[in-house]
């Protein structure tokens, strides 16, 4: 089993993916002591963040000719699990550039798009949010009433409202998914929009249930001309191939997410199983009651589970470094569900610790920080019902 301290087995791993994976776990211990307050305060930390900039790790998976590292998807899953063990916040943040938006520009948009972006988001001087969910529009993207229409001389209008865009009050641009056109599922596209772009507007910043470092934006987009290379993908009105390139580059951020999930899962286990080792009652060790050792000794194996089904889609994927949309849901759907119940199993087990809002005391933060993976990248019902169609319909 991994723990927060010690190597563990290698899964297979190469000498260079558990380097990585342990300059994860040091550049974490490093930031992770400020955490709490970036929570509380909801206040994004941007010199830690340019830190991990400096150190290269934004450009983990980037191309070398971007000024990238070259790291494949399994190290950004081995680095995040790491980091989302310690520190919730600057999992996230990381998670946004090595799988999100400017990953997406970088490795299958215009080249003249990605030369202008990516070296401002590996120097951790932007980031690019993504913009899909609107208010009648969350899963069934067939809903989007965002659109994009050309202009005679070649830039493109974008018209729409999207209600829940992560970062996008932090975000200096934003990849707006909508349509070119079509109903349904056909015509979809994206086009990344500056946030300076006139007709762009904040119009309300949520405060969540956990993650207000990292907050959800209702964004407007009134009129905003862009020119023509902003187009990342244009769907054609006829077609549904424009929704299956934009769902094809989402799946980075699904597989992201399975690899914060499983360091969040792992982080509650190590804190539980220290305490239940040192805590005593009755004379007794906590830890040799036989409900609690079996409670978190199914967990840890939900766990294991977890880590083989995530660290598996991130070596099944293509030329550009996108995972396989089928084994990047099952990951996501098991890591989010084991990471909610071993979040939730924590404040049981640390009893009054754990349902004090305290920074000694992590298990409360974590446990609502937590509960939003399961719906944020695509929902468990979703998830499901891609795999069924594949058991089914395939």
């Amino acid at each position: 089993m991994t723990t927060l301290d010690g190597p563990g087995p290698r899964y297979g791993l190469s000498g260079d993916e558990v380097a990585v994976r342990e300059r994860g776990a040091r550049l974490a211990a490093e930031l992770a002591a400020e955490d709490y307050a970036w929570e509380e305060e909801g206040r994004f930390p941007w010199e830690e963040y340019r830190r991990l900039a400096a150190e290269g790790v934004l450009g983990l998976t980037y191309p070398v000719a971007l000024g990238g590292q070259g790291g494949s998807r399994l190290d950004a899953v081995l680095l995040q699990e790491q980091l989302a063990a310690r520190s919730f916040v600057m999992t996230e943040a990381v998670h946004i550039a090595l799988n999100g938006p400017a990953y997406a520009i970088a490795a299958a948009g215009p080249a003249t798009l990605a030369k202008e972006w990516t070296p401002r988001v590996l120097a951790g001087d932007s980031m690019i949010a993504i913009a899909i969910t609107e208010y009648d529009a969350g899963t069934s993207l067939g809903d989007i009433a965002t659109t994009f229409r050309r202009l005679a001389h070649g830039s493109v209008q974008v018209d729409g409202h999207k209600c829940f865009v992560t970062a996008g009050e932090l975000a200096d641009a934003m990849l707006v998914i909508g349509r070119f056109g079509g109903q349904g599922m056909r015509g979809m596209g994206a086009v990344l929009v500056p946030r300076d772009t006139p007709g762009v507007s904040i119009e309300k910043t949520y405060r969540k249930l956990g993650g207000n470092a990292m907050p959800e934006a209702a964004v407007r987009f009134d009129r905003c001309v862009v020119p023509a290379h902003s187009v990342v993908v244009e769907g054609d009105p006829t077609s549904t191939d424009g929704v299956k390139a934009v769902l094809h580059m989402y799946d980075a951020m699904r597989l992201g997410i399975a690899a914060i999930c499983l360091g969040v899962a792992q982080g509650s286990i190590d804190r539980v199983v220290e305490h239940l080792r040192t805590r005593t009652q009755g004379g007794r060790r906590l830890a040799d009651h036989q409900g609690l050792r079996w409670t978190w000794a199914r967990l840890a194996l939900q766990v294991e589970q977890a880590r083989l089904l995530t660290y598996r889609a991130a070596r099944l994927v293509d030329e550009q470094g996108f995972p396989s949309a089928a084994e990047t849901a099952m990951a996501k759907l098991v890591a989010s569900e084991v990471a909610v119940a071993a979040s939730d199993a924590a404040i049981q087990a640390f009893g009054w610790r754990g349902i004090v809002r305290d920074e000694a005391h992590p298990a409360e933060r974590i446990a609502r920080e937590t509960r939003g993976w399961t719906i944020a990248g695509g929902t468990t019902e979703s998830a499901l019902n891609s795999l069924a169609r594949n058991l089914f319909d395939g």
